[in-house]
Formats: structure tokens, sequence, C-alpha cells
């Protein structure tokens, strides 16, 4: 048994999520609830205590065993789950290495230092030296319950006086300058935000782990100043706001992403709490993958500019994999309708009136700031209006050239309907027929495949045959299948990065798709991970695959996920209908001679729509083994919730 069985064996499920899901009752074997992940009024939500797992049968349609809850309602990465979960099942993992402990030591130390600064600067702002910030925040809304929700503060001007408060409380120079608090100049170390409103940043957990700043003084450049990247900050991969709002993105199933932290804390204050900030950048796919945990739909609200600004959804082909995974990688136009794809995801974007950024409006008109959002158009909706809105209908170069910027991105949609949608949409913008867009589409997609060079496939040295020979042996339900195909193809990372770490059920699976998703080189860092981890990376690169073609990759990455999915959905719709077939049974009267009386109500209404969605779910399954297309449904058959 491994610690992760270990774990999970004196974790009850159920103990575990009626304490965040208190409604949670008992229905037949299994337990019943609203689910907590999104909003519904039909409890959807179910536990099964034989199999210790969950499983939402609504609009999530996921689920998976009680690390993963956790994982999913802490909004925690998987590593973090473990380790929650660890300490409440009162097992203790592997011991830390040196530089675990060492790297440990080091966050606690900049946490501290980040909060006694906070401390500092909050006084700051209501003392004497604040006024100026303090009238900047009156003149901008903010009241002063605001003022301390936000626990906004003033950096003082001068040059030493955060170091001099924090080194009286025992803080030593280095450390500030390590947490971007100070920074090292040829005399010494001096502050690093002077005469600046301060804007601390959380991460999810609401650990205080950097700062923004705006100047207050006129001409002060940069205007927005971040904490530099530290062991605890890197400005792309956090989100100013998300430890306020995850409560609410997962609620309403919808995060809105502004690009200011007055543009958050504005609209905070008149009830939209699923807003988020992108640190005043472009959003990162490390943002992206943040707002995964939480939800799958995002609205981007962008100020007339920099909504037709090519630098604000500039960046990366995600699906194409050009991305270089190590660096910042902002999601541009095409990156933004990959992840839709790869993340089953449904993003979109309002461009604001002229004039107005998502502060100013939400303030002067709340209901319209309100109608926006719920009008938000899909993202290749309003690229296709940024691209096309300037051309002349008469100039045919200037069509031909909006056309070759539109071409990539209707290669990357996946949905061969919503592809010809969109292809039928260009064809009329250009004055031409459709079978001319989808061979320019086509001759583009092929002189970009040509251009890339694959590598060659790693070879299983004799020491992973031999580990694979003695490892745990791992599940051959599709989820291994899948998991090869990942660590084994480079050209799959792409497609995978979308994919939700809940899909692979098996502890030891789930860990090495985390450690993958972290480190696109594990192979040359095994030595990091524990020894069972470690043993089914390698048995997972020593199984033999087919030499599939590049290009399949990605696609079949897709088909092989949607198709685990599909049929452990059945699965548990089968256990579900059984349960409630059981329920019905018990219910059943008889009158006074004896004939049965029809079971009618709740338990009835739930066997019904169980059946539907076991009907839908066959149909899905067929679509996605390519046994049945689509165009073939049956539209009195319903769809799966």
């Amino acid at each position: 048994m491994t610690q992760i069985d270990d774990i999970k064996a004196r974790l009850d499920i159920v103990d575990v999520v009626s304490g965040y899901v208190p409604e949670l009752k008992k229905m037949g074997r299994s337990w019943k609830a609203r689910c907590p992940f999104h909003s519904e009024r039909t409890p959807s939500f179910v536990v099964d205590p034989e199999r210790q797992t969950w499983h939402c049968f609504g609009s999530c349609s996921t689920g998976g065993d009680v690390i993963e809850f956790v994982r999913r309602i802490e909004g925690l990465d998987f590593k973090e789950a473990l380790y929650l979960c660890a300490e409440r099942a009162g097992v203790e993992l592997r011991a830390p290495s040196q530089r675990e402990v060492a790297e440990r030591e080091v966050h606690e130390r900049l946490l501290a230092a980040n909060e006694a600064a906070a401390i500092y600067f909050q006084a700051a702002l209501a003392g004497p030296d604040g006024a100026d910030a303090r009238a900047y925040c009156e003149s901008r809304g903010l009241d002063q319950t605001t003022i301390e929700t936000w626990q906004l503060g003033y950096a003082p001007e001068g040059w030493s006086g955060l170091i001099d408060h924090l080194v009286t409380r025992g803080f030593t120079q280095a450390d500030l300058v390590e947490a971007g608090l100070a920074i090292e100049g040829d005399r010494g170390a001096y502050d690093r935000f002077r005469g600046r409103l301060m804007f601390p940043t959380r991460d999810a957990r609401r650990r205080l782990i950097g700062f923004g700043a705006r100047a207050m003084r006129p001409g002060d450049e940069p205007k927005y100043l971040n904490t530099p990247q530290t062991p605890l900050f890197e400005k792309s991969a956090n989100l100013y706001g998300l430890d306020r709002a995850n409560d609410a993105i997962r609620r309403q199933d919808r995060a809105v992403v502004v690009e200011g932290y007055m543009d958050v804390i504005g609209a905070h204050q008149f009830g939209f709490e699923n807003v988020v900030a992108s640190n005043g950048t472009a959003i990162t796919e490390k943002q992206m993958e943040l707002l995964k945990r939480y939800t799958h739909n995002v609205v981007l609200a962008l100020d007339a500019d920099s909504a037709g600004s090519a630098a604000t959804l500039r960046g990366v082909e995600v699906a194409a994999g050009v991305a270089e995974r190590r660096g910042t990688v902002e999601l541009g136009f095409g990156g933004l309708i990959s992840y839709q794809e790869v993340l089953d995801a449904d993003i979109r974007v309002v461009a604001l009136p002229a004039g107005e950024d998502p502060d100013s409006l939400v303030r002067k008109d709340t209901e319209r700031f309100r109608t926006l959002l719920a009008g938000a158009k899909p993202v290749l909706d309003h690229l296709f209006e940024v691209v096309t809105g300037g051309v002349d209908p008469a100039d045919a170069r200037a069509r031909s050239r909006a056309v070759e910027q539109l071409l990539p991105y209707l290669g990357r949609i996946g949905d061969e309907v919503v592809r010809a949608s969109y292809v039928q949409k260009v064809a009329r913008f250009a004055a031409v027929d459709e079978a001319t867009v989808t061979r320019l589409m086509a001759e583009q997609r092929l002189h970009a495949a040509q251009s890339m060079r694959p590598q060659p496939r790693p070879v299983a040295t004799t020491a992973e045959v031999k580990a694979a020979k003695k490892a745990t042996a791992a599940p051959r339900d599709g989820e291994t299948q899948l998991l090869e195909v990942i660590v084994q193809r480079h050209e799959s990372r792409g497609t995978a990065l979308g994919l939700d770490p809940g899909l692979f059920e098996d502890s030891l699976n789930r860990l090495v798709f985390a450690a993958w998703l972290a480190d696109a080189d594990l192979a040359d860092h095994l030595a990091e991970l524990d020894e069972d981890t470690r043993e089914r990376y390698q048995a997972l690169r020593a199984d033999p695959l087919p030499q599939y073609e590049p290009r399949q990759v990605g696609d079949m990455v897709t088909a092989m996920a949607r198709e685990l999915r599909t049929r452990r959905q059945a699965a548990r719709l089968l256990a579900v209908a059984r349960d409630q077939a059981e329920a019905m049974r018990a219910a059943r009267q008889t009158d006074g001679d004896g004939s049965p009386v029809a079971v009618v109500g709740e338990a009835a209404d739930e066997f019904t729509e169980t059946v539907q969605r076991q009907k839908a779910l066959a149909r899905e399954y067929q679509v996605a083994t390519g046994r049945r297309t689509r165009t073939d449904d049956d539209p009195r058959d319903g769809s799966v919730a």
C-alpha cells in the first residue's frame, strides 16, 4: 500500500465531504446533495461510500476521490491537497529533502516579512504621511470599510523607512531584498516602494505573496510597480483578488478578468464578487490554469483601446505547442481559441464603451456593466470584429489580408460544426465560396506542419524496463494508456496541458501527471520524485507505443480523454440508477387488495432523469468512439446534463 492509499483508507469520503456540504443526505447506497462546485436547484452531486468516490452529474460532469475533492473545494494543486489530507489523516508523508526544508523556511520567512510590511503600510496610510493617498482613495470612491477590507496601505517617501522598521522586528536586509521589498544598491539596500498607494496581493490560500503599488506623484514612473519575481511571487502566475473571488467564481461558475486593482475593488464594491485582475498585463497561460481550478467560463472585460489591441491579447499558440513553457506566456487570440478546445472552456470578451474602464462604468452605470457582461461575445466573434472592422469591402487586397489573419484561428477550432460556421462567415466576408476558405486553411496548416521539426521518440532505457516490471501495476481502464501517450510523446503537451488532473483517478497516475505538468523535462529530474511515483513514470515510459504520426497525437489525446470521461460517467450513472431503483422499490406501497401503487414524486422524477442521462451518455460514448456522428442524434432523447 502506498502512502496515498494509506491516506485515502483513513479518510472517509462521506465525513470529509459533509464537512464542506452539510446538506449531504443518504439515498440508497449513495449520498446526494447539490453540487458545491456550481449553482443548481436539483441535486446532482453523488458520493459513493463503497468506492470512496464522488461525482457531479450536472454541469461539472466530473468527479474523483477524497483528495481530488479537497483539491477542488480548497482551490489547491494536487501536492497541496495531498499534504492537507495527510495532515487530516494523521499520515506523515516522506521526510522532506534538505532542499524542500530550506525552501519552506525561506517561504515562511518571506511571508512573515510581507505581513509585517502590510501592517507598516496600513499604519502609514492612516497617519499624516498618507493624507494624499487617502484623498486619492476618496476620489476613487473607496470608503474606509473598503480600504480596510482590501488592506490598502501607503509606502511613505524616503529611502529606508520600511527597512528601518522591519530590521527592528528581526528581519535582515537580505530578507527584505529577497522578498522584493527592498533593492540592493551600491551603498546598501533601500526601499523599493516609495510614495505609492499599496495593494497587497494574496494567493488563493490567502497568503500575502507580494504587492502592487500606484505612484501618487504626477510624473513618477512607472505608474504601477509590482513586487519583482521572488520565491513567492510571479506576476504572470497570479490574479489580484482571487483570494476574495474564488468562492463566488466557483458558485457562479464564471470568472470576470479585468486589468487593474481598482477595477477589481470597484466591481466587488458593487456586488460583482467573481472579478479578478491580471495584474495589468494580458491574460497569461498560467493565470488561465489557475482559473481552471474554479471554472471553465471566463469573461475578459477590456476597455475599448485594449479590446482592439493585439498587444493585449498577444501571446502563444497553445495548441500548436509553439510556446516556451518555462517562460512567461501570454495568451493571444489564437491561444485563447485553442484553450477553449483544450479546456472545454467558454472564453468570452466584452469591450467596454470608449473612455470607460470597469471601475468607472460600474460606478456610473452598474446595470449597463451587468448587461455588457451578460452579452459578452465568444473570443472568435470578437476577433472577427477586430480584424474586419476597418476593412473596406470594396478593397479585395484588404479582404485578403484580413482572411490571412483569420485562417490560423479557424484551424484551431476543434468542433467541426463550429469551425464550419466560422468558415462560412469568413467566406461571406471575403466574397468567396467556402471551399476556397477551406483550401486556404488546409494549405496554411500544411505549411505550419512542415515547418515543425518533431524530436525523435526517446527509447526506454534498461533501468526503465526493469522498473516497469517491478512497479505497482497501473490500472488499464484507459487512463494509463492516455498517460503513456502524454509522457512518451512531446507533441501531446499542448493538448494535455489543459486536461483536468482529476481525470486520473489512480493516485500514482495523478502524481505523475502533476509532476509532468510542472516540468516538461521530467525525465531529467526523476531523483526529485518519491520512489512509487518514479517507478510508475518509468513503467509508463517503458511500455512501447505504436509510431503515431506527430500531427495525430494532439487529436488522439483529446479523443482518449473524452472516451475515458464518457465511459466513467456511464458506470457512475448505472450505479446511481440502481440505487434509485432500490429506493423506488422500498417506497412502493400496496392498497387494501394487495395491488401495487405506482411511486410518484421526487423518487420517480429522479429515476426518469437518470435514465434519460444514461441514454444521452450512450450516444456520447458512441460519438467519442467513432461509432456514431453527432448528426445521428435523436433530438427527442435529450442531452447529458
